[in-house]
């Protein structure tokens, strides 16, 4: 078994934001950016949707592979691979080539995020993996909130052009930095000891927690930016600055129910609060004419949202074997891609229809929903298979 370093988790913390960064610079203005070119909204569903498959399908084996090759080589593959993506949407307006490279990007966007928290759950200190865990989450969602902040900037004062230059230059920086991630340790796992796994009665209603509560990514997704946009007829720099702004709550509700954990508070009840304020916030956002009391409740459904994602890494790192964690937490990755998409393709025509408040208010009870099961499932179910 290969050795890490002592501080091996600082690398991959800081690689993970700065992908998250440069990601979240420009891909939710990819259909405008596409929409300018003179592609229609055809082309855009194509395109995006072919990321979209690609990440499904290669899930699964890229957590299998994380298993058994060194997590940092399939890492800088996936940079590689994220490079080519935005070097071709620069480069060509061809709608083949675009297809592929939209595959391309995809398959990176996907590859690096399994890959990075694969070697991210095999060298955590199980003793201090709450705050470990909480650092790595608060680092990816800093990221997140400069790249809403900064895409938006960029664009704007610079062009296209210019910013997928410097997304192109920061994405070989971090290819190079990659390198020097720490090497984890690999073996060789037969597919039926992630079945042996996977097939329980406690893990597999833990993947459907994780899915009724992933379904309002899907909602979020089609209809949170537009909703906010058109409810408070807000311009786009002011929509970044409401998501932004919001987000910091993630960070604070990560970081703080991670410290609970760490002093000795029990782990379940925190999914028992992430559900609850993560459902209550996001019905209650949803039906707000004021943009203040929106915002504001926003901010609460982000509370239990950095809550409810700490649970969910702090679950597969307390309920997965090390060696085998790669395929079984890409298992649950699947899970959420799955949820999402499924999600993403009933809200988008229902917000367009009935109005964007409805998916979010939808999705914000199936968090509640997923908690009754919770609790039911802990009282009735679990004592008598104890």
């Amino acid at each position: 078994m290969d050795k890490v370093t002592k501080n091996s988790l600082a690398l991959p913390i800081t690689l993970k934001s700065t992908y998250t960064f440069i990601y979240d610079l420009f891909w939710l203005f990819v259909p405008v950016f596409l929409i300018d070119r003179g592609f229609s909204g055809f082309h855009i569903g194509l395109f995006i949707g072919l990321a979209s498959i690609v990440s499904i399908i290669t899930t699964l084996p890229a957590g299998i592979a994380n298993d058994r090759f060194k997590s940092k080589k399939i890492i800088f593959y996936s940079l590689f691979f994220s490079i080519v993506f935005y070097f071709g949407i620069l480069n060509t307006e061809n709608i083949l080539l675009l297809a592929i490279i939209f595959m391309f990007g995809g398959l990176g966007r996907n590859l690096f995020n399994i890959s990075i928290d694969a070697l991210t759950f095999k060298v955590v200190d199980q003793k201090k993996s709450p705050l470990q865990i909480s650092k790595y989450l608060a680092g990816n969602s800093i990221g997140a909130i400069f790249g809403f902040i900064i895409g938006g900037y960029a664009i704007e004062n610079f062009g296209y052009d210019l910013t997928l230059i410097g997304i192109i230059v920061l994405l070989v920086l971090v290819s190079l930095s990659s390198l020097f991630l720490p090497i984890t340790h690999t073996i060789k796992v037969k597919l039926f000891e992630y079945k042996k796994d996977i097939f329980n009665k406690e893990v597999l209603f833990f993947v459907l927690i994780v899915f009724l509560f992933t379904l309002h990514y899907g909602a979020e997704g089609t209809s949170y930016s537009l909703f906010v946009k058109e409810n408070f007829n807000l311009g786009l720099d002011k929509v970044g600055l409401f998501i932004a702004g919001a987000n910091i709550f993630l960070i604070i509700g990560n970081i703080y129910f991670a410290r609970k954990v760490q002093k000795g508070f029990d782990p379940k009840k925190v999914f028992y609060f992430a559900l609850i304020i993560s459902g209550l916030g996001h019905i209650l956002f949803s039906i707000q004419t004021d943009v203040w009391w929106s915002f504001a409740f926003r901010c609460l459904h982000e509370i239990g949202d950095g809550a409810m994602i700490f649970s969910i890494f702090y679950g597969i790192v307390r309920i997965f074997n090390i060696d085998r964690i790669g395929g079984n937490s890409s298992f649950i990755s699947l899970i959420t891609i799955l949820s999402s998409s499924i999600a993403a393709f009933i809200f988008g025509p229902l917000g367009e229809a009935y109005g964007f408040y409805l998916p979010l208010f939808i999705t914000g009870c199936t968090n509640i929903l997923a908690f009754i099961l919770l609790f039911y499932f802990s009282k009735k179910v679990l004592p008598k298979t104890a």
